[in-house]
């Protein structure tokens, strides 16, 4: 029986969090130079090669963070509030911090994160200063391309524990300072966060 043509063959990439999200960064973030000749680079959200490529329908567009923007925790749903929906975000240039399901991580330029729907999540931008273990450092802004499965908004939460369905969402109806992003100086993300750089796991210390 002859092997599936090299276009329909797809490998793990990146590094998978036990609860199913993932951040890649480098080649393997479907980063592509087409042309030999000129110096161009693709950074695409959803790899068009793959025969297992989810679709996603929903709203695409981009944020321009600064530390000042520190997001509710939240999840994805589709807009009747019965299935979850997963997002697909690419960290176009600068230096992101995401908290997924209460862990934090810095995400370095260039690198694509897959937030599965149901895991609670926030971002904000990552402090001046931080050098990340490429060379690296932040200057407290970055831009992020965000892609959703489907039509949906922002699900305010409380809990960091994933959920499994829409019908286990319990609403957050208090106050959001007391689940955006926390304000941490450069020290306290050197300290705490981890960071994927190419295929590792690595600590800023």
């Amino acid at each position: 029986m002859s092997s599936p043509p090299p276009e329909t063959t797809t490998k793990p990439t990146g590094h998978l969090l036990p609860n199913g999200c993932r951040i890649t960064h480098g080649q393997a973030g479907n980063i592509k130079k087409p042309f030999t000749h000129m110096d161009l680079t693709m950074h695409e959200l959803t790899a068009g090669t793959s025969n297992n490529t989810k679709a996603f329908s929903g709203q695409l567009g981009f944020i321009e963070f600064t530390t000042s923007h520190r997001l509710p925790r939240h999840i994805h749903m589709d807009l009747s509030r019965t299935r979850l929906a997963d997002e697909r975000i690419l960290v176009l240039h600068g230096v992101g911090m995401v908290e997924i399901a209460g862990a934090l991580w810095v995400v370095a330029p260039g690198s694509l994160v897959d937030a599965i729907g149901g895991v609670p999540h926030t971002w904000t931008a990552c402090p001046a200063g931080v050098r990340l273990p490429n060379g690296v450092v932040s200057r407290g802004t970055f831009t992020m391309v965000y892609e959703y499965e489907e039509p949906t908004a922002f699900f305010p939460i409380a809990s960091t524990e994933p959920i499994g369905s829409g019908s286990e969402y319990v609403e957050f109806t208090g106050d959001f300072d007391e689940i955006r992003f926390p304000e941490l100086s450069r020290k306290e993300v050197i300290a705490r966060a981890r960071v994927v750089i190419g295929r590792e796991v690595l600590s800023l210390q």
